[in-house]
């Protein structure tokens, strides 16, 4: 009596895939399409229930049902659907179990929501169980129900779908491992894989004849991805002319440890799990660890044209380690603060400030710099050492003695009165040599003229005595001589044959040519007188030509 017409959402129910459910809404609109009210006792809708092509799902205490209505009746209660489990059915009726009213071209709707559609495509038929009366020809409501039937389709793809890598889309090529494609599709198309470069490659060809099925498929590269890659399946037809392709699916695979031929632009790139980074600045690039300061960059090599760093450190914590002063460079030892050593075959510098400069081990001599100058020391104690050099320019030598290079040569001394020369390893006087020689004053036993002329003077208690080079008493060239007293057996004038002055014990001889003798002068006489003062004798000139003296015997 009631007029039904049925929908589905979606409009094709999708049966259900592996893997894929498939859940669907089911409509069935109820219309009263008379003049005249209907009363009905209830309306009953039965689903195939099972897992054929032409149930509509196995599982009907899954679904949820409901009524729709946009009228009113005075004094009914509204109906309710649900799914009456001795009846096998969904029934809508009055839950008192009185009779209900569907107004003229009024209608209803009966929802069944949540379907789980069963997985084989296929037609499914819905029988619609109805106890009514009235309606424009007023029937009274029989026992017999009025039964329609409503058909709604289940359909099974048709088009490619569900194109993904079969395992991990994450591939681990240092493995040896190869991406595997799959998807499902009808096996009346052609099936094309697009790389990334825009080449394609048939991978499937289409099935001949009227029968389509639906099946699954698989396809790897013929080499593994080396990084981020998108593949793309068309799905098509191909003529003699050309190819037609009507359906496209990307997906996406990864490599574990990406390559990259044309290189990479990002503004960082950070390790998992513990966060630490490299960042891409303008100026270059920043090491960070996990907690944002700056990190370790740990390699056999590194080739740069500069480094700027706050200090250069060993390995391990106890290793030697360099900071960089704005004075210049600190060598540290042990992981603390205290200098430490510098070893190299060669540093050329042009300044070196330190405390000492040791040689390579311990018992080796070593240098201070006190401020006084330059210390050398021996043995590594505080023992003074030993300088070597072919040529020394200095200022000042200050040192208790000088020596020549081999032990038997001379050396000097420098006692507090001036300066001893010896000669080998005892203290034997030695010989001092020189072209010309500036003194206040010398003290010496004898002078003796060099090789060849060993005239001596000699400087006796009693004053001084000068001898030739057989020992015989020498004589004294002077321009003028200005002395006290002098003792000699003969005075003689400079030129060859002057006259000469002997004195004999008896007086004075006065001779000439070295024969002539003029005369013997005897005796003279002075007279004393003494200082007034003093009371020391002095002696009076006699007056000139008063020859020979009055004597007063």
């Amino acid at each position: 009596m009631l007029n039904y017409a049925i929908l589905a959402d979606p409009t094709s129910l999708q049966a259900s895939q592996p893997g894929a459910p498939s859940v669907g809404t089911v409509y069935v609109i109820v219309s009263n399409t008379h003049q005249s009210e209907v009363r009905w006792d209830f309306i009953d809708v039965e689903i195939p229930v099972g897992s054929g092509p032409n149930d509509l799902t196995g599982s009907p205490t899954a679904i949820s049902a409901s009524i729709e209505k946009d009228y009113t009746v005075n004094r009914e209660p509204e109906p309710t659907f649900d799914w009456d489990s001795t009846l096998g059915r969904f029934r809508a009726h009055d839950p008192s179990g009185g009779r209900l009213t569907l107004p003229e071209e009024e209608s209803l709707v009966l929802r069944l929501e949540n379907i789980p559609v069963s997985d084989m495509a296929g037609l499914v038929r819905l029988k619609i169980y109805e106890r009514s009366g009235g309606g424009d020809s007023n029937l009274p409501i029989r026992r017999a129900n009025f039964i329609t039937t409503l058909g709604l389709v289940k359909q099974a793809p048709k088009i490619p779908r569900n194109f993904r890598p079969e395992k991990d889309s994450l591939v681990d090529v240092d493995a040896g491992q190869n991406v595997v494609l799959k998807w499902e599709g009808p096996d009346n198309l052609d099936y094309w894989i697009r790389d990334p470069q825009g080449n394609e490659v048939l991978v499937q060809s289409a099935v001949q004849g009227p029968r389509v099925t639906q099946r699954p498929y698989t396809w790897s590269p013929p080499s593994a991805p080396r990084r981020g890659t998108t593949y793309t399946l068309i799905a098509g037809t191909t003529t003699a002319a050309q190819q037609h392709h009507g359906y496209f699916l990307t997906t996406t695979v990864h490599a574990l440890v990406p390559e990259f031929d044309s290189g990479t632009r990002t503004p960082w790139v950070e390790q998992a799990p513990s966060k630490s980074r490299a960042t891409f600045s303008a100026a270059g690039m920043e090491i960070h660890n996990g907690a944002g300061a700056l990190g370790t960059v740990t390699a056999d090599r590194v080739d740069v044209d500069r480094v700027d760093t706050r200090a250069v450190h060993g390995r391990t914590a106890s290793d030697g380690w360099i900071d960089f002063p704005q004075s210049g460079l600190n060598v540290h030892q042990g992981g603390s603060t205290q200098l430490g050593t510098l070893s190299a075959e060669k540093a050329e510098v042009d300044r070196v400030n330190t405390r000492a400069v040791h040689g390579r081990n311990p018992s080796d001599g070593w240098i201070d710099f006190p401020q006084s100058g330059v210390d050398v020391h021996k043995d590594g104690q505080q023992g003074r050492g030993t300088v070597w050099a072919d040529r020394a320019d200095v200022n000042g030598v200050k040192t208790a003695w000088v020596q020549g290079p081999s032990d038997s040569d001379g050396w000097i001394e420098f006692p507090p009165s001036g300066l001893n020369v010896f000669h080998g390893q005892g203290r034997d006087w030695g010989t001092v040599w020189a072209d010309r020689a500036d003194l206040n004053s010398v003290t010496t036993h004898w002078t003796e003229g060099p090789d060849g002329k060993k005239s001596r003077i000699t400087f006796t208690e009693t004053g001084v005595k000068i001898t030739d080079p057989e020992k015989k008493r020498g004589t004294v060239v002077a321009g003028e001589t200005n002395v006290r007293s002098v003792v000699t057996p003969w005075v003689s004038g400079p030129q060859e044959g002057a006259g000469w002055i002997a004195f004999p014990n008896e007086g004075v001889d006065v001779c000439r040519d070295g024969r002539v003798t003029f005369g013997r002068i005897r005796f003279a006489s002075y007279e004393e007188v003494t200082h007034e003062g003093t009371g020391r004798p002095l002696h009076r000139r006699l007056p000139p030509y008063e020859w020979p003296p009055r004597s007063g015997n």
